[in-house]
């Protein structure tokens, strides 16, 4: 074990229905238009967009938005927390009159594990229009990067500082030559590193959709259950035509990844829960704090800025460390990772954990941690 282990969530007014963490969970609520003041902050925008400017979404809104996300969900509302002070962000195009809201929420106390997992992957961030005159209704759930699932305005993305939808796209892996040598931290990132384009099936831009996955299946994960919107793996040719399971599939990806490489202890300890990595970490003596010096295989968990230290309640997504470079950036595959065409196992290189943080769930102040596999 390594010395002082660091350690260390559109959407329409009338919902489908969406599943949480692979459970269809049953509950409604009114929608209800609000009233919403703001002062000027005019921002550059693409020409005849014109500028965006600031809103405050008053204390007496926000109620209301988190109903509108509960619907959406068809969670209860008990199940919902709203975000606290600075994650809600408002925005008026005054040339169309028309209005914008972006909320942060997480699973309230009452939520339980099962319902939280559908919570991290970028699903805990709602977004939300009105016309002039109009009532709010849900435009999308923000997905990785935040809000690239939905088209919203260029002005309102540079006044909210959210990223282009182009800057963290994947890039193709390399694949390494040689064969895999089991319980190292390399043949970890060799087999991280294949499955990078694995994708959901059916396709799917959104996380409003089933988020069809065979990771789920291949870690027999128990909150994991068959959609049927659900088809065999995209990957056939990889997984030899695997069920999919809709399910948000980050910490099951990240699982099946250490599982293959060697990492053999007490893996029932690691649910769909990102967070479950820090339970894992813990038992196994890992002293987790927020930062530290990553390693090849390290599991990376981004926390919301609410959290007071990492823990194994609630974590926005998790991710594997591939390679560390000599100016403190590193590779990353992240599994569960919304692109332009689908959800997907996608490569980033050459990442500012801190600041990749923080563009990836559109959070200023988004933290993370890190858990060695011990291999």
């Amino acid at each position: 074990m390594r010395g002082n282990h660091r350690k260390h969530s559109t959407i329409r007014t009338h919902a489908r229905g969406v599943r949480a963490a692979g459970v269809w969970l049953s509950a409604g609520a009114a929608l209800i238009a609000c009233v919403v003041s703001g002062w000027p902050q005019p921002v550059a925008a693409a020409a005849g967009q014109g500028p965006a400017v600031s809103l405050v979404i008053s204390p007496a809104v926000q109620p209301h938005l988190l109903r509108l996300y509960a619907a959406y969900r068809q969670l209860p509302v008990t199940s919902v927390a709203l975000a606290p002070p600075g994650r809600v962000l408002g925005a008026r195009l005054p040339r169309s009159g028309t209005d914008w809201a972006l909320v942060h929420v997480a699973p309230s106390a009452r939520a339980g594990r099962q319902a939280a997992a559908g919570f991290q992957d970028g699903a805990g961030t709602g977004i939300f229009t009105r016309p002039p005159g109009g009532a709010w209704a849900v435009a999308g759930l923000a997905g990785q990067p935040s809000g690239c699932a939905v088209n919203l305005p260029r002005a309102v993305r540079r006044l909210w500082h959210l990223p282009a939808c182009r800057g963290l796209g994947g890039q193709p892996a390399p694949r390494p030559a040689g064969p895999v040598t089991a319980g190292t931290p390399a043949g970890l990132v060799t087999i991280a590193l294949a499955q990078v384009g694995v994708a959901d099936n059916p396709p799917v831009t959104s996380f409003n959709s089933p988020d069809c996955n065979p990771y789920t299946t291949l870690v027999g994960n128990p909150l994991g259950a068959p959609g049927r919107h659900c088809k065999t793996s995209s990957n056939d040719s990889y997984f030899h035509n695997v069920p999919d399971v809709s399910e948000f599939w980050c910490a099951d990806f990240t699982k099946w990844v250490w599982q293959n490489a060697g990492v053999t202890n007490r893996l029932g300890t690691l649910t769909p829960s990102a967070a479950s990595f820090y339970t894992w970490g813990a038992e196994h003596g890992e002293h987790i704090s927020f930062g530290g010096i990553p390693q090849a295989g390290d599991a990376v968990i981004l926390y919301p800025p609410s959290a007071k230290a990492p823990n194994g309640s609630y974590a926005d997504h998790v991710a594997i460390v591939t390679a560390v470079h000599a100016d403190g950036t590193v590779n990353l595959v992240n599994g569960d990772f919304l692109g332009p065409a689908n959800i997907s196992v996608q490569y980033n290189t050459n990442v500012h954990l801190r600041a990749w943080a923080s563009r990836v769930e559109g959070n200023t102040g988004e933290q993370w941690a890190l858990v060695s596999p011990l291999l």
